[in-house]
Order: structure tokens, then C-alpha cells, then sequence
């Protein structure tokens, strides 16, 4: 019997240290091809917001209490997030003021997120070579990047890791309930929250985990989430309170309007994951009037798929369905359901799309169970994706280098709506050059058509933008943006009926648009219809009540 035990011992000796040799393997290779993927992030520059939020904001010089409860006290833009302010206050401190420290603290935090996210897909019942697949598609996806080489979004990252330790926390929680536990909870929860608000949806995520696959709802998690609700229901008020931008006014003017739009978003996210070579900077979202319009259509069946296979799954209990709430749950606060100015973005995926990993590489899994020879090319294909993701991902970093290369991304692919009012600013030549050039590339695409168009009409040389945007809207009737700046061009060069034709036009391709409501209300009081102008304008004040007409 001695010999035995002796023997079982080494087993379960060489067991340990081979599981613990593999798991470091697997957190070597995470952090290292998430570091080669961002490495070009460190030649990156203040972009957009970064101007005025980092390089310009008086709150970064000084780590002085009265700086600090400068922090504490202060929004950062529409947004109470004083944990990312400090943040940043944190790396000038430590690098100074170029925009290299902030970029490794990014990458750092990023990679932080992906090892957390390796530990709790396993504690969620995964083995460890799933969570090393979920977690290092999840680090080297490209949809990734505009969190982390854009430094304004530290928000996502930093509220991230802290959310993702929150609910590691939340499940030793659930095991064995001691207040030191719940008091770490609280904190981290709290965290979270002061470093971006979308974090917000944590306990609606610990319930779906203790029904989906615990399979139970006891009293005790019910209580566990009455202060974090509470928490999250103040620091929510304080974000949204007096705020101008969020929570105030729904797209179109109209609650339904944002959520027949929202709802055309959520397979567009979808798409990105699986085709993520179709990134943008920017996502012309159009707004939505009837759910019969197919975009719409789609997305709501979308939803109640999803729905149908949560309850599926969930009564047969199978973990996919936990999953799928995850995706639904941490996405629905960037649906505008509590409305905000943007209506998609790449960043809004940066938690929902563990879910979706998840479900992904289960299913891939399963079908290598039933079909052997799929199980014997998993390794080969798994590598091969892992490295075009790592590829594609240090390529879109050079997108977020620079103004120019951020503007081209989306510029050269989307129709924009230029400003309401031609003012005449200077000749932006590098945007007018890279226009021109992709036109030898691409004669017959419209977007390109349209954005010297529009260049041109706030320049205040409308026939030239009459000339642009007819080509544009020739190419793409069906393209609301360009049917709209076209009227308004028409409108600039005086001539008044296709004005009027092609801003009834845009109307109708986007019926909730108050820029066509507003634009087609001048277009009748220059025809000399105040009647019809009336009209449109009420329409437009319908939409926007708080704008100036």
C-alpha cells in the first residue's frame, strides 16, 4: 500500500506540474503575441480626442491633493470617470508628457485583461487550453485596437480589468460568502464604475450566472446585488445628471427611432467579429422609420433568436447560454437604449465579445468531436487564425497613429454629411489628395464621389459640389447622406427645384433625419411655399426640439 500511495503521489505530482508548465505556456504565449500585435502602438500620436483629454488637460500635470480632488470632482467630457483621469495623471507623472507611456500602460492593462479573462473562462468550467484560445482571440482581435492604441479609451480597459476581477470575485463570493469578500467586491464593482459606467450591468450578469448555470437563485445572491445596484444607481445618476450629450435625446427624436436603429447595429457587430478585415473609425448608421425596412427586420430577428436560444439552452443547461447573455447583457448599454451620441463603434465590443469567443470556439470543438478530421487539423487552423488575427490587428494599430491615416480609414470608404452651413474654411489638401488618389483606384465609388462633394460645399464652392455630388448620387441613389448634402448643394447654387426633388428625396431614404427635415423646409421657403416649409420645419423641431432653427 506504500508503494502505491507512493506511486499515485508521483502522478498526481507530474499531473500538477505538467497543468502548471501548460498554463504557463499559455500565458507566455497570450502576452507575448498581444505585445508583437499593439508593438507599433508606441509610434502612435495624440488622435482625436486625445488632443483635449490628454496633451491639453490641466488635470494630468499634478499629482497634488488639490489636482487630485480636482479629479474627484471633475467630468471628463460627458463622462465621470475620475479612475481614468488619475490614470493618465499617473503615466505623465511616471513618463511625462509623450504619448509613448500611455500607449504601454494601455497595452498593459489590455494584456491584464486578457490573462483575467484566461482564468475566468476556466473557473466558469472551460478547460485550460479553451480559455487560452478565448483569451488570445480576444487580445489579438483587430476590433480590439481602438481601445487600446487610442489613448483616450483607456476608460475600456482600465473599467474592463476591474469589471473581470469584479466578477472573479462575485463567483469565490457565490462558493463561500465572507464579508472581506463582499467588501473586495464592492470595491472593485466601485472601480469599475468610476472608470466607465458600462460596468454597470455586472450584477444583471451574476444573476444570468447563477440561473443559466448553477441552475439556482437563492435569497443570498438576490441580497448580494442590492448594493451594488444602489452603487451603480448613483454613480449612473451622477454620469447622467446635467449631462448634455447622454441620457437627454433619442435619435430621430423618438425612443423607437433609436431602437429600430439600434436594432440593425447588433448584426453588423456580429459581422465585424468574423470578417473583422471591414473595421472603420467610423459607422454611418442610418436611422430607422418602419420595422419592415430589412436592416431592421433582420436585427429584430436577430434578437429573438437569440432569445429563443438562450431559454433553449438554458433549460437543457448548456453553458452556450450564459454566453449569449453575456453578449446581449454587456452590449445593451451601448445600444442607446439610454441614448448617447454614437450609435457603433468598434470599442463597444471590447467585453461582449468574450461571449461570442466562447460560443465560437465550443462549437468548433464540438464539430471536431463528430468529425475526425477537422479534430486532427484544429491545431494547424487554430494557429493559422491566431495569426492572421495578430497580423491583421498590427496593421489597423498604424489607423490610430496619426490624424491623417485615422480620417482615411473611414474617408475613403464612407459617405459623410458635410456641415449644415458652407463657411469657407482653407483648402484641406491632404484630405482632397488621398480622395483623389483612391478615385484612380476606385472611379465608381460613390463615397468618394460624395466626400469632395462635401469638401467642396464647405468650402463654399457649390458648383463644384453640385458637379461631385451628382456623380455620388448617380453611383448610390439609395445613400441618404449623399441625397442630402446633393440637395443642399442644389440649394448653395441656386438652384431651387432640384433642391426641393432631391431633399424630398433624402427625406424619404431617411425619414427620422433632421438635417433633411430642416434642409427641405429652406429648399419650399426659397421655392415660395411657406405652407410646405412650415411643415418640414415642424417636422425637424419634432426630432430635435432642443435645436436652434
Amino acid at each position: 500500500m506504500g508503494l502505491a500511495a507512493a506511486l499515485r503521489g508521483g502522478y498526481e505530482h507530474r499531473q500538477v506540474h505538467g497543468l502548471l508548465r501548460s498554463r504557463a505556456l499559455h500565458v507566455a504565449l497570450i502576452v507575448v503575441l498581444t505585445a508583437i500585435a499593439y508593438s507599433d502602438s508606441f509610434r502612435g500620436g495624440f488622435v482625436s480626442d486625445d488632443v483635449t483629454a490628454v496633451a491639453e488637460n490641466p488635470h494630468l500635470r499634478s499629482l497634488a491633493p488639490a489636482n487630485l480632488k480636482s479629479i474627484a470632482t471633475s467630468f471628463d467630457d460627458a463622462n465621470y470617470i475620475p479612475l481614468k483621469v488619475f490614470s493618465l495623471a499617473l503615466d505623465q507623472w511616471l513618463w511625462g508628457p509623450t504619448p509613448v507611456g500611455y500607449h504601454a500602460t494601455n497595452l498593459a492593462l489590455h494584456i491584464a485583461c486578457a490573462l483575467a479573462i484566461y482564468v475566468l473562462v476556466i473557473r466558469l468550467g472551460e478547460t485550460a487550453g479553451v480559455a487560452a484560445i478565448v483569451a488570445l482571440l480576444w487580445a489579438v482581435h483587430p476590433v480590439q485596437v481602438e481601445s487600446v492604441a487610442w489613448i483616450s479609451e483607456r476608460k475600456n480597459v482600465l473599467s474592463t480589468l476591474f469589471f473581470l476581477l469584479a466578477l472573479l470575485t462575485a463567483l469565490r463570493f457565490s462558493d463561500a460568502p465572507r464579508a472581506r469578500t463582499y467588501l473586495l467586491l464592492l470595491g472593485l464593482f466601485t472601480c469599475a464604475l468610476l472608470s466607465k459606467i458600462n460596468t454597470i450591468v455586472l450584477p444583471a450578469l451574476m444573476a444570468a450566472h447563477e440561473i443559466l448555470v448553477r441552475r439556482r437563485l437563492r435569497t443570498r445572491d438576490l441580497l448580494a446585488t442590492v448594493p451594488l445596484l444602489a452603487i451603480g444607481a448613483a454613480l449612473a445618476w451622477v454620469n447622467l445628471h446635467g449631462n448634455p450629450s447622454h441620457g437627454a435625446n433619442y435619435h430621430g427624436g423618438s425612443f423607437w427611432v433609436t431602437l429600430r436603429t439600434t436594432a440593425t447595429v447588433i448584426p453588423r457587430y456580429l459581422s465585424l467579429v468574423f470578417a473583422p478585415w471591414q473595421l472603420s473609425s467610423y459607422y454611418a448608421v442610418p436611422l430607422r422609420a418602419s420595422w419592415l425596412e430589412p436592416p431592421v427586420a433582420l436585427g429584430a430577428t436577430l434578437v429573438l433568436a437569440l432569445t429563443c436560444a438562450i431559454a433553449i439552452l438554458g433549460r437543457r443547461g448548456r453553458p452556450e447560454s450564459f454566453w449569449i447573455v453575456w453578449f446581449g447583457v454587456t452590449l445593451s448599454p451601448m445600444l442607446n437604449l439610454v441614448p448617447f451620441p454614437a450609435l457603433m463603434a468598434d470599442r463597444y465590443l471590447y467585453i461582449p465579445l468574450v461571449g461570442v469567443l466562447v460560443i465560437l470556439v465550443r462549437a468548433v470543438r464540438a464539430l471536431g468531436r463528430r468529425v475526425p478530421p477537422i479534430a486532427v487539423a484544429m491545431p494547424a487552423l487554430t494557429t493559422a487564425a491566431v495569426l492572421i488575427l495578430v497580423w491583421l490587428t498590427h496593421t489597423r494599430v498604424r489607423v490610430w497613429s496619426n490624424e491623417v491615416s485615422l480620417w482615411a480609414d473611414w474617408a475613403l470608404r464612407t459617405s459623410y454629411i458635410s456641415a449644415d452651413s458652407p463657411w469657407g474654411p482653407p483648402p484641406r489638401g491632404e484630405q482632397v489628395r488621398l480622395l483623389r488618389e483612391a478615385l484612380i483606384a476606385h472611379p465608381d465609388r460613390a463615397a468618394l464621389h460624395n466626400n469632395l462633394g462635401a469638401i467642396a460645399f464647405e468650402e463654399n464652392r457649390p458648383r463644384e459640389a453640385v458637379e461631385r455630388l451628382a456623380r455620388a448620387h448617380a453611383l448610390d441613389p439609395k445613400d441618404p447622406a449623399i441625397a442630402l448634402n446633393l440637395g443642399r448643394a442644389y440649394l448653395l447654387d441656386n438652384r431651387v427645384p432640384d433642391a426641393v426633388r432631391t431633399l424630398e428625396e433624402a427625406t424619404m431614404l431617411e425619414e427620422p433625419s433632421f438635417f433633411a427635415h430642416l434642409n427641405l423646409a429652406r429648399a419650399y421657403q426659397r421655392a415660395g411655399e411657406p405652407v410646405r416649409a412650415r411643415r418640414e420645419l415642424e417636422r425637424a423641431r419634432a426630432i430635435r426640439p432642443w435645436a436652434r432653427l
